[in-house]
């Protein structure tokens, strides 16, 4: 009988994180103490930075950098292959996205391109460090600097990730981390803006101060979304119900299933922030990241194991466009992206022999009818869009089951 993988994905959680969101539930904690300011703190002798403010989600850190660093009306040079929100959080700060074409190989912002696109109009450059691999950023930084527009980070996969010697997230004028549900560090949805400007710092905490705490229900929701997200992972109850639930969906083409497994459907245009966005972080939220932190370095560690397994088995395929091998901390590999010339007849082939793999849930966001305003060709993007896959490398994962994927991948392409 065919035994299928683990899943492709499993949260970062752990039983005691719902013990403690259940026993702050019964006692009324949720909106109590002081471990925002704590988790703040932390945070600053982490990762090297003079200052530290939580926020209710990763995407609204983005919008308060740009709405403090970009004037209105004046243009942000980004990637597009991004979540769609990224885009909209720079829309809804007033500002121009103006996309600039990626790599192909990290997936991530081109500096030839930045350097091309920054003009007179341009505030600020928002660089996104995707899949836990650092930009190049001595060369986007000091194109900054000889340009004299602002830096911005998008640090949400890569919390951890450091480059000669500094966390990414630091390099710039801000940086931001998320803590979402599949995020190597988990309070279910939150984030984190870190800044070495103390005007900024104290610009963006007078802001975002009058914010009411996020709600209880809404909160309980998502953690109810995550548990279910557990149960259905468990590893026995995966290989012998989820897995087979969702292969037969795959091959059949049963829409209702497929769709619980995408996010960023239906993406469209944000003018104005979401009411529901302009939340505080709850301390129960900053307790439950500041019992991860520890962790950190250690899951990085295995997960750049997992590429390294990846890289070898996989590198002599010519078909095949790895991402790099960087060992040295570079790349935080929060997945290890494959990109395949024919993903949807890949991607049967891998399901039929009992992997679980997923589809980069990413677009181009260049060539989105929504964004058409802001359209620019950005041919690496669009290319990368059709043709990434993502295979796991959470610490729970385990070697063996990348070896299997290793093996199975190769016995596609014939290299057996």
């Amino acid at each position: 009988m065919l035994m299928p993988s683990n899943p492709r994905f499993r949260i970062y959680t752990r039983p005691k994180d719902y013990y403690a969101i259940l026993r702050d539930f019964v006692t009324g904690r949720f909106h109590t103490g002081n471990d925002c300011r704590l988790l703040e703190e932390d945070v600053c002798r982490r990762q090297g930075i003079e200052f530290a403010h939580c926020v209710a989600k990763a995407r609204v850190g983005i919008y308060l950098a740009v709405s403090e660093l970009a004037r209105p009306g004046r243009k942000v040079v980004l990637s597009p292959y991004t979540l769609s929100d990224v885009i909209n959080m720079v829309i809804c700060a007033g500002a121009i996205p103006v996309f600039a074409d990626i790599q192909r190989e990290t997936c991530n912002i081109d500096p030839e391109q930045v350097e091309r696109l920054i003009d007179d109009q341009t505030d600020a450059v928002l660089v996104t460090h995707l899949h836990g691999l650092a930009c190049d950023m001595p060369q986007i930084k000091k194109i900054c600097a000889q340009k004299g527009v602002k830096l911005i980070e998008d640090a949400a996969q890569a919390f951890g990730t450091h480059l000669n010697g500094r966390q990414v997230g630091t390099f710039g004028d801000a940086g931001i981390y998320s803590f979402g549900m599949y995020k190597n560090v988990n309070s279910f949805f939150g984030g984190m803006i870190v800044t070495p400007h103390r005007d900024l710092f104290h610009k963006i905490r007078q802001r975002s101060s009058a914010f009411p705490w996020q709600e209880t229900g809404y909160y309980l929701s998502k953690v109810l979304t995550g548990a279910a997200s557990d149960i259905a992972t468990y590893p026995p109850l995966f290989k012998w119900f989820t897995f087979w639930i969702f292969r037969f969906a795959f091959l059949h083409d049963i829409e209702f299933l497929n769709r619980q497994v995408r996010i960023d459907l239906s993406p469209h245009i944000k003018y104005d922030l979401p009411e529901s966005y302009l939340r505080k972080l709850t301390p129960l939220q900053a307790r439950l990241v500041r019992s991860q932190l520890d962790s950190v370095d250690e899951f990085a560690r295995k997960r750049i194991q997992a590429a390294e397994v990846y890289h070898q088995g996989l590198r002599d395929i010519p078909d095949l466009l790895l991402p790099p091998l960087r060992k040295n901390g570079s790349h935080g590999y929060t997945h290890f992206p494959l990109q395949v010339p024919d993903r949807s007849d890949f991607l049967r082939y891998m399901v039929t022999n009992g992997r679980d793999v997923a589809i980069q849930h990413l677009k181009n966001c260049a060539d989105e009818p929504c964004f058409k305003e802001f359209y620019q060709d950005c041919p690496n993007a669009r290319a990368t869009a059709g043709a990434n896959i993502l295979l796991s490398t959470y610490p729970r994962y385990g070697l063996k089951e990348v070896v299997k994927n290793v093996r199975v991948i190769r016995s596609y392409f014939s290299y057996v």
